[in-house]
C-alpha cells in the first residue's frame, strides 16, 4: 500500500476516533442522541394550534390525560405527548391520505451556503408542528445523515441502502427498506452511505447504453419516492453539490425547490450560474422523457449578518432581483446555530448556549422563515391550498 493511501487511511481512522470521542461527550452516557425536549403549556398549545386554556379544559374534562409535572408543580409535555394530543383531539395538520407528499429539494451547487443545516432545521420544525417527514440524504458527504446520528460507515456492509437502490447493477429494489428511524418519532431518514458515490458511477455508465437505460437511471429516485409518497407529508432532499446523475435524480424527483443564497457577492453570482444550469438540466430531463414542473421555487437568504454593510447591500439586490421568489425573512447568522450543529443538533433540540434572549431571537427567526416555507408546502395540497394553515384541523378542543 502506498504512502499516500496509508497516510489518508491513518488520518481517517484518527478523525473517526475523535468524532466518536466527541459524541461520547455530547451524548453522554450512551454516545447516541436522545431527544430531551419538553414544552410548557403555552408553547405546547401554540404548537398544537390551541390556547393553553383549551388544553386545560380538555384535560379537566378527561378528553386528554393530565400532563406531567415537575417537582415544583409546573406542567410540561413531551414530543410524544403532542402527537397523542393531536390524535385525541382529531387535529390533522398534514395532507389527506389520498394526496402525495411534497418533495422539496434544498439545492445550490455552492458549498457553505447552509444546505444541510437548513434541511435538518426545516425537518425538525415541520416535525414539531405535526408533520410526518422523510429526509433523503443524497449527498455522499453525508452531513445530514450525521446530524441525525447515523454514521455512514456503519452501512458499508448493508445491502439495503440508497446507493444500492439507485445503482443499475444492484438487484435491490425495495425503496422502503432504505428508510431508518431517527430520534424524532415523526422523522424518518434515508441516510447517505459510502456506496452512494459508486451509484453515481453506475448511473453514469448507462450513457453508453442510451435510450431506455438513461431514462430509467434519471427516474430511479422518483420511482422510489413514489412508493412511499402517501406515507409522509413532506419529503426533504439534500442533494450533492454537483449536477451529476445523482443531482439529476434529485431534480427529477422534487416537486418544489428551496435555494439557499448567502448575502455575499460571490455566492450571489454563483447562483446565477446555478439557476441557468438547473434550467439546462431540466431541459435534458424532459428530452429524456422525464418531465419536471415544480409547484414552487423559493430563494432563502442564508447566514445573513445585518450589521455588515456589504450584506445589507446584497440583501437589497436580492430583493430586487428575485422579486416574488425570495422569502420575506432571511436566516440570520447566529452562534446558536453554529454551536448546535457542532453538537450534532439543531436549534430545536438544543438549550441556549449563550443568553436565553439570543437563543429565542434565533429560534423566532427560524420559525418565521420556515413558516413561509410551510405555507408554500401546504398550497400544494388541494385539501389545504385554499384555506391556509388550519385547513387540516378537524376538531376544536
Amino acid at each position: 500500500m502506498s504512502f499516500t493511501v496509508n497516510t489518508l487511511r491513518n488520518v481517517t481512522t484518527a478523525c473517526q476516533q475523535m468524532r466518536d470521542h466527541i459524541k461520547t461527550i455530547v451524548f453522554r452516557p450512551d454516545a447516541h442522541k436522545t431527544l430531551d425536549i419538553t414544552f410548557g403549556p403555552t408553547i405546547a398549545a401554540e404548537l398544537i394550534g390551541r390556547t393553553p386554556e383549551a388544553l386545560a379544559k380538555a384535560e379537566s374534562k378527561g378528553r386528554l390525560p393530565q400532563p406531567k409535572q415537575l417537582p415544583n408543580g409546573r406542567r410540561y409535555y413531551t414530543l410524544e405527548d403532542l402527537t397523542q394530543i393531536r390524535e385525541a383531539l382529531g387535529i390533522h395538520v398534514g395532507k389527506q391520505p389520498d394526496e402525495d407528499a411534497v418533495v422539496l429539494a434544498v439545492q445550490n451547487f455552492k458549498g457553505g451556503v447552509g444546505k444541510s443545516t437548513i434541511t435538518k432545521h426545516l425537518a425538525d420544525y415541520l416535525a414539531l408542528h405535526g408533520y410526518r417527514v422523510l429526509v433523503i440524504d443524497c449527498d455522499p458527504q453525508a452531513s445530514t445523515t450525521t446530524m441525525f446520528d447515523i454514521q455512514p460507515e456503519t452501512l458499508i456492509d448493508d445491502d439495503q441502502t440508497l446507493g444500492a437502490f439507485l445503482s443499475p447493477r444492484s438487484t435491490f429494489s425495495n425503496f422502503a427498506e432504505t428508510i431508518r428511524d431517527t430520534p424524532w418519532p415523526t422523522i424518518k431518514i434515508v441516510p447517505s452511505s459510502l456506496g452512494l458515490q459508486d451509484a453515481e458511477w453506475d448511473l453514469t455508465s448507462t450513457l453508453r447504453e442510451g435510450g431506455q437505460a438513461v431514462r430509467e437511471s434519471l427516474q430511479a429516485l422518483r420511482i422510489g419516492i413514489a412508493s412511499v409518497t402517501k406515507d409522509f407529508d413532506v419529503i426533504l432532499l439534500d442533494p450533492p453539490p454537483a449536477m451529476g446523475f445523482l443531482g439529476l435524480n434529485v431534480m427529477a424527483a422534487a416537486t418544489g425547490l428551496l435555494i439557499p443564497v448567502p448575502a455575499r457577492q460571490l455566492d450571489y453570482l454563483s447562483t446565477i450560474h446555478f439557476m441557468d444550469t438547473i434550467a439546462d438540466n431540466i431541459e435534458i430531463l424532459e428530452q429524456n422523457g422525464t418531465p419536471v414542473n415544480y409547484g414552487f421555487i423559493r430563494v432563502v437568504c442564508s447566514t445573513f449578518s445585518p450589521n455588515k454593510p456589504g450584506e445589507n447591500d446584497m440583501w437589497r439586490i436580492m430583493q430586487a432581483t428575485y422579486a416574488g421568489l425570495l422569502l420575506g425573512q432571511p436566516i440570520l447568522a447566529s452562534e446558536e446555530i453554529k454551536n448546535a450543529t457542532q453538537a450534532f443538533r439543531s436549534i430545536y433540540e438544543s438549550k441556549p448556549s449563550a443568553s436565553h434572549q439570543t437563543y429565542t431571537r434565533c429560534r423566532d427567526n427560524l420559525d418565521a422563515v420556515f413558516g413561509e416555507v410551510e405555507q408554500q408546502i401546504r398550497q400544494q395540497w388541494p385539501s389545504t391550498s385554499l384555506t391556509g394553515v388550519d385547513a387540516g384541523v378537524s376538531v376544536a378542543a
